[in-house]
This record gives structure tokens, sequence and C-alpha cells, in this order.
């Protein structure tokens, strides 16, 4: 437990054990006051070292999986916690970090298609190298600008907010909504494009993310697990297929750019490009056969 943390209440069942119904306060106040702290950390990382390419990752997750917190928090009934301030900062947050990691794996991934055949695309790099040195500039700003102490108090606010809201049937009102947002997975209309399955994507790991703040007060029931399992699996897949797609568009939009400029293309270039197109398709695929796997009864 964190500095200033204070012992949660918790209600015991019969046998002295702690009843997984009644752990579902200490759960969610645990699992923010980890986040924070793990928030916290890769940003001081950052603001030492902007380019730190595993700093930036554990950042970009931590927003992602603070806001997946912030969305479940909202279905608390008769709770009220105003977090905006905090939501803010961690848009502005993801955003940098977004450009950042993007190059970063865009970069990484650029080099071993290239490898393959010998060859570098080194307008395509130059351009990488551009956005990471952009995001560098950009998260040395935002560490001065931005001051995270305040979400160190955040797990203590939470807390005292919480331990006001009434205990019973609170995992199971979660554990309603969280199911029926895994209910709203399902691929796109067909012939759907990037946007359309990003978004997919999104509510994937939002869901995923839930399930894992949950999964401690899981019923003895095969249908969560399956939950979880199920969106892992899911968000795997469209990572795989994200990353993918991205380079394709990235490739595609650097050819465009040399050619508006006269700048001579390898023949390389455009068999890459070719090659990314191919492989975002297959892996599209497997998402959609995935996704439409399905149960729609749970």
């Amino acid at each position: 437990m964190g500095k200033g943390a204070k012992p949660l209440h918790t209600t015991t069942a019969e046998g002295g054990g702690i009843s997984k119904i009644n752990m579902i306060h200490k759960t969610l106040y645990h699992y923010l006051r980890k986040e924070c702290e793990a928030l916290d950390s890769a940003h001081n990382k950052l603001r030492h070292q902007p380019r730190n390419p595993a700093a930036v990752h554990e950042q970009r997750v931590g927003v992602k999986k603070l806001r997946a917190f912030f969305a479940l928090i909202d279905n608390i009934p008769d709770f009220s916690f105003k977090y905006n301030r905090y939501l803010n900062k961690l848009r502005f947050l993801q955003n940098i970090a977004g450009i950042s990691r993007d190059a970063q794996l865009q970069a990484r991934a650029l080099t071993a298609h290239e490898r393959r055949s010998n060859w570098r695309f080194g307008y395509a790099h130059l351009l990488l190298q551009e956005r990471q040195a952009l995001a560098a500039e950009l998260m040395v700003a935002a560490s001065k600008r931005l001051k995270l102490g305040s979400f160190n108090e955040l797990p203590e606010q939470f807390r005292e907010r919480l331990e006001e809201t009434e205990e019973k049937h609170l995992t199971a009102k979660l554990l309603e909504y969280v199911t029926d947002n895994f209910q709203e997975i399902r691929p796109p209309v067909s012939r759907a494009g990037h946007i359309a399955w990003h978004e997919v994507r999104k509510k994937v790991k939002e869901v995923y993310y839930q399930l894992t703040i949950l999964k401690d007060v899981f019923p003895e029931d095969t249908r969560y697990t399956y939950m979880l399992n199920f969106s892992r699996k899911a968000g795997e897949l469209l990572g795989k297929w994200h990353d993918s797609s991205e380079l394709y568009l990235f490739v595609s939009s650097t050819i465009r750019k040399a050619r508006k400029e006269q700048l001579p293309v390898h023949i390389k270039a455009v068999q890459l490009q070719e090659v990314l197109k191919l492989e975002a398709r297959e892996q599209l695929a497997l998402c959609a056969s995935h996704l439409r796997s399905r149960k729609e009864q749970l």
C-alpha cells in the first residue's frame, strides 16, 4: 500500500474469509492506487528520457487503463466523483504518447520488413525520426506543464467517496455493465475501413481492462472467465492488425508525398506497400473471424 494509504473496510464472510461480494470497494481502490503510481513513475522517467520506449508504452497503457476505470465507476449507483480535470490531463498525455509510440513501432516494423529485402526506405525513416523528435519535445514541455502530483491524491479522495456508497449488489451491477459492454463487441459492417475497426479495437480494450479490474471479484461463473479470455485474444489480434494497417497507411502516404515532390520512389517501396496491404487484410480477416465466434448468449 502506498504512502498515506488507509486500510479499507471489508466485510468477512462466514468462516473468516473475505467475501468476494464485499471486496469490491477494496478492489477498486487498490486498482486506482496502483495505476496512478504506475502513471506517475512513467511520467517521471519521461521527464529525463522523453524517448524511452518502455516508459512511453507504460504511460500510454496507463492512461487507457485509467480512462477505462473512470468509465466503469460512472456506473456505480448514487455515486458522484469529479474526475474531469484528471481526464483532461490523461487525454493530453495519451495524444503525446500516441505520436511517440506509433512512430517507434512503425520504425521497428519498417526495419524488420527492410531486412528481408536488404533495402532501406530512407525517406520514410526520416519522417519517422521527425515525428519522434516532435513527440520528445512535446513530452518535455508536458512534463513541465503537467504536474501529476494531484494523481497521488486521487485514490484517497476516491476511497472516501466510495465508502459512502452501498457495497451490497455493487459487484453484480458493475459486472452487468461490463457484460452489456462485452455483448456490443462485434465486427463493423462489411467493407468497413480503418477508422471503424479502430473503434472496435478501442471498445475491446476498454472491456478487457474493465474485466481485469473486476477479476478478483468474479463469482463462480465461467462466463466471466470466457469474456476475459475472449477480449484478451481479440485485443491481441486487433493490435497486430492495427500495427500493420498503420504502417501500410504510413508507407502509402510517404510514397504519395515523395511522388508529389518528384522524388524517386524505389520499386521495393511499392512492393512493400503491396505486402503490407495484404498483411493487414489477412490479419483483419482473423479479427473478424474471432469476433464472429463470440457467444451470443452467456
